[in-house]
C-alpha cells in the first residue's frame, strides 16, 4: 500500500497523543483516571514550560474531579530504557509544574512497548543519615499488559487506536492489526483509522499493511490531507497558533455554551500570548465576560 509507505511520519506515536487528547481529553486521560468522565472540568494546558532541554509534556490538564483541583501530568513512552532516566525526568517535569502551578499533580509514565527493563520503577526515595530526604511517586500503566478487548467494553473510542500496543497472545500480527482496524473503522471517525494505521506502521512495518488497510477511509483523514512534517516554519507555527484557537474556542463552549460572535472574533485576533493566559486562567472564569480582560 504506497500511500502509507510513501508518506512517513516520523513521530506517529507522540503525534497520536497529542491529537487523540484534542479529540478527547478525557477519554485518553481514563487510561489513569477510570471516573474522570465524572469530573466537573478538565482543561488542557496549552502554554508551554520554561525547562531548558525538555520537551512540551504529553499530556497536562489540570482538572477538577469530586470537588478537588489538580493537575495530571502523562508520559507516553515507546522506548523505555532505565529507571533512573524515566524517575530523573518525571521528577524535573513535576519541580517545574510545582514551581509554576499552585495545585497538585498527579503523573503517570504510560509504557507503550514491553521494555528490556523488569522491574519498572514508579518514583523515587532518597535517605540521608536515616532522614528522607524526597519521596517522589508516578503512576506506571503497562499498555502492553492491558486486555484489548476490556477497552471496547468501557466504549472510550479515543483509546482505540492505542489498542494496537495491547495484548494479542492468541492472535497473530495480521490478524491483531486488522481487528484493530475493524474496530477503528466502526467510530466512523477517519482520524482514528488514520492513528490505528500510522501505530500499526510503526509497531509492525508498513508491509503487513498493505493488503489490509482501506485506502479510502486513510486518506479521507484531515491528518492524512495534512502531514504532520508538512509545511515550513512559518507555517507550523501559525498551524500550531491556529490550533490554540480552536482549542481555547471548543473549551470555552464546553464551560459556558456557544460564544458570542464577538468574543469568538476576538479569540480568533488573539497574540499566541493572550491564548495561553486565557488556557491558564479558564478554571478560575465564572463567566465568559471574564476572558474580555485578556483580550483588549
Amino acid at each position: 500500500m504506497a500511500t502509507v509507505e510513501d508518506k512517513p511520519r516520523h513521530q506517529a506515536y507522540d503525534e497520536t497523543i497529542k491529537n487523540l487528547q484534542v479529540k478527547d481529553c478525557r477519554g485518553l486521560a481514563s487510561i489513569v483516571l477510570p471516573d474522570i468522565f465524572e469530573a466537573e472540568d478538565v482543561i488542557l494546558n496549552l502554554h508551554e514550560l520554561s525547562m531548558a532541554d525538555m520537551k512540551k509534556p504529553d499530556y497536562l490538564a489540570k482538572i477538577k474531579l469530586h470537588g478537588e483541583h489538580f493537575i495530571l501530568h502523562m508520559e507516553f513512552e515507546s522506548n523505555y530504557r532505565s529507571n533512573k532516566e524515566m524517575q530523573r525526568r518525571m521528577l524535573r517535569y513535576y519541580t517545574g509544574l510545582y514551581w509554576h502551578e499552585d495545585l497538585p499533580v498527579v503523573q503517570a509514565v504510560i509504557i507503550l512497548k514491553e521494555p528490556a527493563v523488569k522491574e519498572i520503577s514508579d518514583g523515587i526515595e532518597s535517605n540521608v543519615l536515616g532522614q528522607n530526604v524526597i519521596k517522589h511517586h508516578y503512576r506506571v500503566v503497562k499498555l502492553y499488559a492491558m486486555n484489548k478487548y476490556e477497552i471496547l467494553d468501557k466504549q472510550v473510542v479515543a483509546l482505540y487506536p492505542l489498542r494496537v500496543f495491547m495484548q494479542h497472545a492468541q492472535e497473530t500480527p495480521l490478524e491483531h492489526i486488522k481487528e484493530c482496524l475493524d474496530v477503528a473503522e466502526t467510530t466512523t471517525d477517519p482520524d482514528l483509522y488514520f492513528l490505528t494505521v500510522e501505530c500499526s506502521r510503526k509497531l509492525f512495518g508498513a508491509e503487513i499493511l498493505e493488503k489490509i488497510v482501506k485506502e479510502a477511509i486513510y486518506m479521507a483523514s484531515a491528518l492524512y490531507r495534512h502531514p504532520y512534517e508538512a509545511g515550513k516554519l512559518e507555517g507550523k507555527l501559525e498551524g500550531k497558533l491556529e490550533g490554540k484557537t480552536e482549542l481555547v474556542i471548543k473549551q470555552l463552549s464546553k464551560k459556558f455554551g456557544l460564544l458570542p460572535p464577538d468574543i469568538r472574533k476576538k479569540i480568533g485576533n488573539a497574540e499566541q500570548y493572550q491564548l495561553d493566559l486565557i488556557a491558564e486562567g479558564m478554571f478560575d472564569f465564572k463567566a465568559i465576560d471574564d476572558v474580555l480582560r485578556y483580550l483588549h
